[in-house]
């Protein structure tokens, strides 16, 4: 009865939010209330990190299914920047990139980004269509965290996929990684590989060829008291769909641990990882029903955040996905 009730409630949100999208200005403020994070429009594969004590949290946008669309992520378009220092008051900077900004990209198709930091410039990674239809990776800079953005002129040479992240360690170097589990070096400026992309080993060659565990989009690491975690998620799995495994490099290759995360609500689990204030913490996004407008066709995912907990060996305890304010 009480999730009927959430439901009802985010739903009633849902459709009035959307008629009052029009009028928000950017940057607009507004409190978290318990999940999910965004109620007013749609807020996609969240890539989250901590600046200067300020959470930030980029994303993609669903929006409805056009004739002649194949999938309900056809038309995704448009990142927005979510920012916080105290998880509880967030700004949202409005949309910092389209791909009617990007010269080389057929237009839509703008998937889940990734962002970075280094030394004192801000980059956006972003997989996009080329003009040949081509799933490439494309980067775009800026001298704020807010933006705005600047795309290169060009995909990286060498890449294909889609999901990057960008994972820079201790030393200063700067990993790219993207589907299918591969990882590469970036050069010191950001915005070329250094090294062709190379696939990780992540398990067993039983965990590798499982079709329920093994990789199929979503590459995220994090380190953590010396170790690398390499997650991913796996969509086709019913019941788990985020899972890990540990390692003492950023290339592997790692021992496999298993599921980290449950599906989500109406949605599969793409995350994104970082400690805050001593805590760590879980972003993914939900769907479903109770997060589309009356008449919306398509889908419309919705960021949320959770604690993160490990154990004192290091592993992750199984995240648990609220609906409540923490």
């Amino acid at each position: 009865m009480k999730k009927q009730l959430v439901i009802a409630v985010l739903l009633v949100v849902a459709r009035a939010s959307l008629a009052d999208m029009a009028e928000i200005k950017y940057p607009y403020t507004f409190k978290y209330e318990g999940n999910p994070l965004v109620r007013y429009v749609s807020s996609t594969d969240p890539d989250a990190h901590v600046w200067d004590d300020v959470v930030w949290v980029y994303c993609s946008q669903d929006y409805p299914r056009q004739p002649g669309d194949t999938t309900s992520y056809d038309h995704m378009d448009g990142y927005h920047v979510f920012s916080s220092s105290d998880l509880t008051n967030w700004t949202d900077h409005g949309e910092i990139m389209n791909s009617r900004d990007i010269s080389w990209a057929e237009g839509g198709w703008l998937w889940a980004p990734a962002a970075a930091r280094k030394d004192g410039k801000y980059y956006l990674y972003y997989p996009v269509k080329d003009k040949q239809r081509r799933w490439v990776i494309g980067v775009a800079t800026g001298d704020s965290s807010a933006g705005p953005f600047k795309d290169i002129g060009h995909p990286i040479a060498g890449t294909t996929g889609i999901d990057p992240a960008v994972f820079i360690d201790d030393d200063g170097q700067a990993y790219l990684y993207s589907n299918d589990a591969l990882v590469g070096k970036l050069k010191p400026n950001m915005i070329e590989l250094a090294e062709p992309m190379r696939p990780i080993i992540y398990g067993p060659p039983g965990v590798m060829s499982d079709g329920h565990k093994k990789f199929r989009e979503g590459s995220f690491m994090h380190k953590r008291n010396g170790i690398y975690y390499f997650s991913f998620t796996n969509q086709s799995n019913k019941d788990y769909q985020g899972f890990y495994a540990m390692g003492s490099s950023p290339y592997g290759p790692f021992e496999w641990k298993g599921p980290m995360a449950p599906k989500p609500d109406g949605a599969q689990y793409h995350h994104s990882t970082i400690e805050f204030k001593g805590q760590w913490y879980d972003f993914y996004h939900v769907g479903g029903a109770a997060f589309k407008p009356e008449g919306y066709n398509g889908s419309r995912r919705i960021v949320c955040f959770d604690k993160l907990f490990y154990n004192t060996n290091g592993t992750i305890q199984m995240v648990e996905q609220t609906t409540e304010k923490k």
